[in-house]
Order: C-alpha cells, then structure tokens, then sequence
C-alpha cells in the first residue's frame, strides 16, 4: 500500500439537446419553479441526495463556483431526490454546507427519467436558449479547466472566468481536508501518527520512506501525487500491494482534486 489512497472523479460525456420542460418544488415552499424560467442563464442543474458521498463533496465547489460566476449569468440548481416528506432534513443538510444556489425537491425523481440519467450525482450544463450542452455521470470538479472551458463558451463573449485569487489557497485547503474526509481516505490512513490500515498521513512530506522493494527516499510532491493517482505503484515496506485499489472504484482523479489533497497533507 502507498502513503495515499482515495475515490475519485468520473469520465465525462457530451450531447447537445432541448432541455425538456422540467418543474419541481422550491425547497421549504409550496411553490414550484420551472427549469424554463431560468431561460437567458446558464445553467448548471444537478441532481444529488443526502445519503450520496460523492454529492458531499462537490456541493461546496458548486457553491463556491455559484458565488464567483453568478453575476456573469451563471445559474446552479441542486434538485434534491430524497424520497418522501423529508424537508427538514434536507434543508438542515443544506445550511450545514454553507449552500446558498437554488435547491428544488423531486422525491419521485422525475428528473432521472425526463433528463436520462442512472444515479446521483449528475450534473447538465444548459445554456441560455435552453439546450442541454454537457452532461457529467458522477461528481465533477467545475472548476477544472475542461469544465472552465465548456462553462466560459455557454457564458459567450467577454465573459472569460479570471484565474482564481491567491486567497483560494484556504479554500482548496479545506477542499482537500473533505475530500478526504468524505471519500473514505481517513477510514485508512490518520493524521495523528498512529498506525493504520495504511501508513499515517502526519508529517508525510518530507518523511524518509522504505519501499517493498528496498528503495529508501525522501517522500516529496511528486511522490504524493504518485501514491494518490495509484497507491499499488510504490508500496511502503510492511503493508500489502492491492488493498486500497481493490477498496476504490478506480475511476481517476481530477487534477484539482490531488492538487486539493496533497495541500491538505502539506498541512499535516
């Protein structure tokens, strides 16, 4: 096993679509809105459900993105799938995010059948004339410059999203810290120095480590990138090759995501 080892991010897809008339009810409210009523926006409407990790991990990044793009005409509505009459609950999970974008409610899950989706997470971004022009199966990062790029085209002309502040440092630091957090990695590794199912994240950089196969360095980034892409590459001397990737689904992670995690053990 290597020092690190986490889930992660899905593939993506496109299709270029109408969007179908879809209404569903506003959170904590008899009232419904009307996916039509967003039409001169663009828009990124996900679907996500309390129960669901990946759904925990991305909704702050929607907000965050929802706060910086918002006044260039970028709308994000979360429609909340959990069955039954469960508002309360829900709301609760969305002021303990910090969410502030639209949420609507769908218990039957209309969404899944009218919009062809298998799931949650899932995310659609519609532009301004109501065309479906990309879809994500699984959490995303919309912030990666693959998405950057898709969202700044439907946002059109003179609305180029600038680079990120400095300042963002802290945010992608507390990124990493629920990243890990919410996908499992702390159920492996700790942060205290204690032993674990795999080796302790505390004071990781720069620690000399042992390999299976004799080698003996200095653990730096690159390492750390290293054993969070694939944790079967480098295996520390005493764990056993194949545990965490037999434990993960194997899909791949964004590049902001390692960076996200590595900040996060820096800090360690």
């Amino acid at each position: 096993m290597s020092a690190t080892a986490c889930f992660a991010a899905p593939a993506l897809a496109d299709e270029t679509q109408p969007a179908p008339d879809y209404k569903a009810r506003v959170l904590g409210r008899d009232e419904e809105a009307m996916l039509t009523g967003l039409r001169g926006k663009v828009v990124l409407l996900n679907t996500w459900a309390t129960w669901c990790v990946p759904c925990r991990v991305e909704l702050p990044d929607f907000e965050a993105f929802y706060q910086r793009y918002r006044d260039r005409g970028l709308e994000v509505v979360g429609v909340n799938v959990d069955e039954g009459e469960v508002d309360e609950k829900v709301q609760q999970f969305v002021e303990s995010t910090g969410v502030s974008f639209a949420i609507w409610r769908d218990p039957r899950n209309r969404f899944a059948k009218l919009f062809r989706v298998l799931g949650v997470p899932a995310t659609l971004l519609v532009d301004r004339a109501g065309m479906i022009i990309r879809r994500w199966s699984g959490a995303i990062d919309p912030g990666a410059p693959g998405n950057l790029e898709t969202i700044e085209l439907a946002l059109g002309p003179g609305a180029k999203i600038p680079a990120a502040p400095a300042s963002d440092s802290k945010t992608t630091l507390q990124r990493g810290r629920r990243l890990a957090e919410q996908l499992g990695c702390l159920t492996c590794h700790t942060t205290d120095g204690s032993k674990g199912v795999g080796p302790t994240w505390k004071g990781l950089l720069g620690a000399e480590v042992t390999l299976n196969d004799g080698r003996r360095f200095a653990r730096d980034r690159a390492y750390l990138r290293r054993a969070i892409l694939d944790p079967d590459a480098e295996i520390e001397a005493g764990y056993e090759k194949g545990v965490m990737s037999g434990a993960t689904p194997g899909k791949k992670l964004t590049d902001s995501e390692v960076e996200a995690l590595v900040l996060f053990l820096e800090s360690l």
